[in-house]
């Protein structure tokens, strides 16, 4: 029982300390973008050690630095080299060219902590992530139902059973969460076809329309 408590202890005075860190950590990005601040703020107020996790995410990123417009966030069950996310990246920086900027990040290494950050973090416009980790995610209504944008019986293995937040309101039911990566063109011709692989937009995507957008670039659909 005492080294129970003793872990407890220990465990407990770790997290303090990190909390500390990332907390100072904020405020010292004060002078370089206070909307930083306010969103990191927010983050930790509202998703607990998770939004801890993903505020040290933004500090080691760098708060003030010049960011794209849209993000898309890959992990998939190995790696991705970067001549593939970097070709992707030029292909739709082309294509969405004097109307907004995107950005492709890959994990280098499959990690559920990280995703669940990633989730969290609400900097994603576009997530493609392994088939199973978007099904978990659905229930927690982590994705914007594409029914209203895609034909689901064209993507039939990204129709299965979550939740949708109305504001307060949770609606559960069947959707269309997730997009099969290797049907989609504008992934395939950069060599990123795995299989089981989904596209998604997460609930907490900055710019819903923008997202769509991109989705329907890689799909090849106007």
């Amino acid at each position: 029982m005492k080294q129970v408590e003793g872990s407890y202890a220990e465990s407990s005075f770790f997290a303090y300390v990190v909390y500390d860190i990332v907390k100072v950590g904020i405020y010292l990005t004060d002078i370089i973008d206070v909307g930083c601040v306010e969103r990191g703020q927010a983050i930790m107020r509202n998703w607990g050690w998770i939004g801890v996790l993903a505020v040290m995410l933004v500090l080691v990123s760098g708060c003030g630095g010049p960011k794209a417009d849209a993000t898309i966030f890959i992990m998939t069950s190995s790696s991705v080299p970067p001549e593939m996310t970097q070709a992707l990246q030029d292909d739709l920086n082309k294509t969405f060219e004097n109307k907004f900027t995107v950005q492709v990040v890959a994990s280098p290494l499959y990690s559920i902590e990280k995703l669940f950050v990633e989730y969290a973090a609400g900097e994603n416009s576009v997530m493609i992530i392994p088939e199973e980790d978007a099904k978990r995610m659905a229930p927690q209504g982590g994705h914007v139902p594409m029914d209203k944008y895609f034909d689901a019986k064209t993507y039939r293995e990204g129709v299965y059973e979550g939740s949708v937040y109305e504001g307060k309101n949770e609606r559960k039911g069947t959707f269309l969460f997730s997009l099969p990566a290797e049907q989609l063109p504008g992934l395939n011709k950069h060599g990123i076809k795995e299989k089981e692989l989904s596209v998604t937009i997460p609930s907490r995507t900055p710019d819903e329309a923008r997202s769509v957008e991109i989705i329907k670039a890689l799909a090849a659909e106007k």
